[in-house]
């Protein structure tokens, strides 16, 4: 007997399946909606967190144009790695992003509790005398959490983003894979002038992805790492203006910090310009490439463009530690107006002093850099701290109490103090004209794009921005 099985295989082609449920928010809405409609919406953010857990695929979209006040999740469920909890935006593409606005009061226009595998985009957050965004991990982790295309405005407040318990509290707990991308962050601490940061990462134990985002204005550092293995922030623009104390990009341990050090991270093709402080600091770091960044530090009171160890160098033996770090294809540009006005610093660190640090190849690798600082001869490129108000100086030429430049050289070859020749830095456009001598003089580091995402060339130009030739 013969027996015929039938078997029927369905196959479906195309986007996988929606899941989880879509809630609208609009300020015409109502609070007694359901808000499952565009034409049901609830009014308020107190009515999003009333509505309780929120499952993975669930959407919760706030209308172009209107304003809303602050979003608090405090066990209102997780999302997972495939299907995130999403808060973001809907309506005229053509209208302002919605507001999340903390109305001058110390609430965060977003605060984010113990909870993983959630996604905000397309919100504009203010207002807060505190945080405008914090993500706590206080009692649980903080897990795949994503800030895309987001405007943060920290006028008047702390952080403009901070990912750890507020204040720091010794929690167990900490954060993986954070994505911040695309977004506009400015005046953190404006009219407050406290140390506020753009990013504030003390807590972040592994894999912190910051790129794309713009940085103004902000008082202190644009990006602080304190903690944590496998970041990558590449593609920033940051622009200090000149103002107070604001900073670059910087990594070090946290103060009371017990997660990780700071280790195995990419700092590439970040355009950093007139930060007061420094263009990048790295002042506990182990493992740390940084790669193909343009640092232009030509305000009067900028300070220094690359500075290896602590800021206070009184206190440079409590916390430093410094070693494989290999910093190479970068444009440190100093302050061409004043020849005291350092382009790099060396500090040292808690474990081999500075006396030696600076010839110590094994704690920092210089290659293919150029360090420029005008062409006074007196002009100071590298400042080696040896002690409490001593110091080598590297300028140009050997003037009174300083040594040549080409000393430096002797121990850490191949860069330069010549002119990189950008188009027009005072404009803002870093790129490269004919002649300079960055085009085609790097070396080969395995990326494939600039920070513009031009393609690369042949070798890979010196500094963010590939000339194309």
């Amino acid at each position: 007997m013969l027996l015929i099985l039938s078997v029927s295989i369905s196959i479906s082609c195309g986007e996988p399946e929606k899941i989880g449920n879509i809630y609208y928010v609009s300020g015409d809405g109502n609070d007694d909606n359901d808000g499952l409609t565009k034409e049901t919406p609830w009014k308020t953010t107190d009515r999003v967190r009333k509505q309780g857990i929120y499952h993975p695929g669930d959407e919760i979209l706030f209308k172009r144009g209107d304003q809303f006040g602050t979003l608090f999740f405090d066990g209102n469920g997780n999302g997972t790695k495939d299907n995130p909890i999403t808060v973001g935006a809907y309506g005229d593409s053509e209208l302002p992003r919605p507001v999340l606005d903390a109305n001058r009061t110390t609430l965060k226009a977003l605060y984010l509790k113990s909870s993983s595998n959630w996604t905000f985009k397309d919100l504009k957050f203010q207002g807060s005398k505190s945080h405008q965004i914090l993500i706590d991990p206080e009692e649980a982790r903080c897990d795949n959490i994503k800030i895309l295309n987001c405007h943060i405005d920290g006028r008047g407040g702390k952080h403009a983003i901070r990912i750890n318990t507020d204040p720091n509290k010794n929690t167990l707990y900490g954060s993986n894979n954070i994505e911040i991308a695309h977004c506009y962050i400015e005046n953190a601490g404006q009219g407050k002038d406290s140390v506020s940061d753009g990013i504030n990462a003390p807590n972040i134990q592994q894999n912190a992805f910051i790129h794309d985002n713009t940085f103004f204005n902000n008082v202190s550092e644009a990006i602080d790492i304190g903690a944590g293995k496998g970041h990558i922030i590449e593609n920033n623009v940051i622009d200090g203006n000149g103002y107070y104390h604001s900073g670059g990009i910087k990594t070090h341990v946290q103060t009371g910090n017990k997660i990780h050090d700071t280790e195995n991270m990419d700092i590439r093709y970040n355009i950093i310009r007139n930060c007061i402080q420094h263009g990048i600091q790295i002042q506990d770091g182990r493992d740390i490439r940084v790669y193909n960044n343009t640092v232009y530090h030509n305000h009067p009171k900028s300070r220094v463009a690359l500075l290896i160890g602590s800021a206070n160098e009184d206190t440079y033996d409590i916390q430093s530690w410094i070693k494989g770090n290999k910093i190479k294809n970068n444009i440190f540009h100093g302050v061409v107006s004043n020849p005291d006005q350092t382009t790099v610093r060396i500090v040292g660190d808690k474990h081999g002093g500075p006396a030696k640090f600076w010839k110590d190849t094994t704690r920092y690798c210089f290659q293919n850099n150029i360090l420029y600082g005008g062409e006074d001869p007196d002009a100071l490129i590298v400042r080696v701290r040896l002690g409490l108000d001593s110091y080598i100086d590297f300028r140009n030429q050997a003037v009174a109490q300083a040594h040549p430049f080409e000393e430096f050289l002797e121990i850490h070859q191949k860069n330069s103090n010549v002119n990189p020749l950008f188009k027009d830095p005072e404009g803002r456009d870093f790129s490269l004209r004919a002649g300079s001598p960055g085009i085609n003089g790097g070396i080969e580091i395995g990326h494939d794009k600039d920070a513009k995402g031009n393609p690369i060339i042949n070798r890979p130009d010196i500094g963010a921005i590939e000339s194309g030739t």
